[in-house]
């Protein structure tokens, strides 16, 4: 097994050859930007002198690592490491200095490059030295990479894919080879595979809440009846003025994504654990977000594995279907368990293999000008127009509400929401959430547990603040002025349904069962 091993590293010299050469243009790269960089003797001159001298110390780490290969004593290569963790850990301090969209780039191309060589020096390493925990270390600190410093928008970004994809493969090996387990088996002797609970297609209706504080139902069509490319295209259409839902949108559209009665065992449901795990592969991590809502006091963020993510929500799992409202919420978690979910992350741009399984709406590309409603809009500043977000979590997780500056497409995947829309004009509160008479989501019957806040989590939840209502529309205890009540609108999004939302309007959803929805922003 052992040689077997071997000889299949050594087929993989060349490719690590290449990538060597794509991480030296790289870090070529950002020695060109720290020089282009000016110093002024000002603290952020100063700065800037210091992320001078950490690149001059990586470089120096680059260069062993290029010119080690596998003859790596086991003491240089725990220093090298080290090396690497301190200049992780000092991106890491600069990384909380500042609001996150203010990071300077060269600490954001200083953590990046330390992480490629780190993977490079894994992957030069052989097998010689290594650890099943610095693969899953090395994959880890590149998903970082992908999320925290941004990677996944710069060139390095497909580099960092690469990379994790030759390191799980090497993981994988790795496992297999400690593991003793021979390469094939007689039919009768075949090592039990581990299998994932299939959960059932979600082809009930579950009833809408007596207590969501709205008077009427959002307007409704189904596919081949539902507003064109060109009915919402058009310049002077009063279409898009206001929220409408296509039932069923995503079966129809052709997403493999999407469980339906019709094909019960498609390829690429993202009801399917194993198919989500087998998307991203062995040993990532994703960003998540602890707590009720990002109102309270006790919201934080974290990042923690897919696996456990998944199974936290009760992926692994088959979903308790049934008609009765209490028990769609009693499936959520027990109330001493934190709530952890996740809400507007680029999954996609972590998982690409995830792309395959959804397609963008066409109304995405309708380009619609600013209108009486909204006539400060503008569409997102990307190279497509567009903003793609990602959220998963199990029964119970709530988005309290607010108003988003874009056009939004907002597509309920796995799982059943509740939704609550309003005009513009119709604030829901008197009290945004910069009061603290009293915060939204207390007589909620999830009750996270208290987690240590930070300034930068303090900053991030006061920002998402600012176009934010502190009340709960979907209790009875605050209720909402009549006026907003008679003007709102509600209904419940299932597997499929398209919801799409104006700018301005404000929404708010609340989890039925465990969830997961693409929401596309234009």
């Amino acid at each position: 097994m052992g040689r077997r091993l071997m000889t299949s590293r050594d087929r993989s010299h060349k490719d690590i050859d290449k990538l060597q050469e794509a991480i030296v243009a790289q870090l070529s790269q950002t020695q060109r930007g720290c020089r282009r960089v000016p110093y002024d003797g000002s603290a952020v001159g100063n700065d800037t002198a210091a992320a001078r001298a950490v690149y001059r110390q990586m470089q120096r780490i680059a260069e062993l690592v290029v010119h080690s290969g596998c003859y790596t004593t086991q003491r240089s290569s725990d220093s090298i490491f080290l090396d690497l963790s301190a200049v992780t850990q000092l991106c890491d301090q600069k990384f909380v200095t500042y609001n996150y969209d203010n990071i300077p780039s060269i600490w954001r191309a200083i953590y990046i490059d330390a992480q490629l060589i780190r993977a490079l020096h894994v992957l030069k390493a052989l097998g010689i030295h290594l650890k099943v925990a610095h693969l899953e270390r090395c994959i880890r600190n590149l998903d970082l990479a992908l999320i925290v410093a941004g990677a996944a928008s710069t060139s390095k970004g497909q580099l960092c894919h690469d990379l994790i994809i030759r390191l799980q493969s090497m993981l994988s090996e790795l496992e297999q080879y400690n593991s003793h387990k021979p390469e094939s088996y007689d039919n009768d002797c075949s090592p039990p595979r581990k299998r994932f609970r299939t959960a059932k297609v979600e082809c009930w209706s579950p009833g809408l809440s007596e207590t969501i504080q709205a008077d009427s139902l959002i307007r409704e069509f189904a596919f081949g009846e539902a507003p064109s490319f060109m009915d919402l295209a058009a310049p002077d259409t009063s279409v898009r003025l206001t929220p409408f839902i296509v039932r069923a949108y995503a079966q129809e559209a052709g997403w493999s994504a999407v469980q339906s009665s019709m094909n019960k065992s498609a390829p690429g449901s993202w009801s399917s654990m194993e198919h989500l795990l087998q998307m991203a592969g062995p040993g990532r991590v994703v960003p998540v977000e602890v707590g009720a809502n990002y109102i309270r006091k006790d919201w934080g963020q974290d990042v923690m594995l897919w696996s456990d993510f998944l199974r936290h929500c009760r992926w692994d799992e088959t979903e308790q279907v049934s008609g009765a409202r209490g028990d769609q919420i009693s499936n959520a978690l027990s109330p001493r368990q934190p709530l952890i979910y996740m809400a507007q992350h680029d999954l996609t741009s972590q998982f690409p293999a995830l792309e395959r399984d959804y397609m963008l709406p066409d109304y995405v590309y309708t380009s619609p000008s600013p209108c009486k409603e909204c006539p400060i809009y503008a569409p997102p500043a990307t190279s497509n127009g567009v903003i793609t977000n990602l959220w998963i979590g199990p029964a119970g997780t709530v988005s309290p509400p607010h108003y988003d500056p874009f056009y939004n497409c907002f597509v309920q995947a796995v799982g059943f929401k509740e939704v609550w829309v309003a005009p513009p004009h119709c604030r829901p509160s008197n009290e945004m959430t910069g009061s603290h008479s009293r915060r939204y989501g207390d007589s909620t019957t999830i009750e996270p547990e208290a987690s240590s806040g930070t300034d930068t989590t303090t900053c991030i939840t006061e920002a998402l603040m600012q176009n934010t209502a502190d009340i709960d529309v979907f209790e009875t205890l605050e209720a909402v002025p009549p006026f907003v009540r008679a003007a709102a609108s509600k209904a419940i999004l299932g597997p499929g349904d398209l919801l799409y939302m104006p700018p301005g309007w404000w929404h708010s959803l609340r989890s039925m069962t465990r969830s997961f929805s693409v929401s596309t922003w234009f």
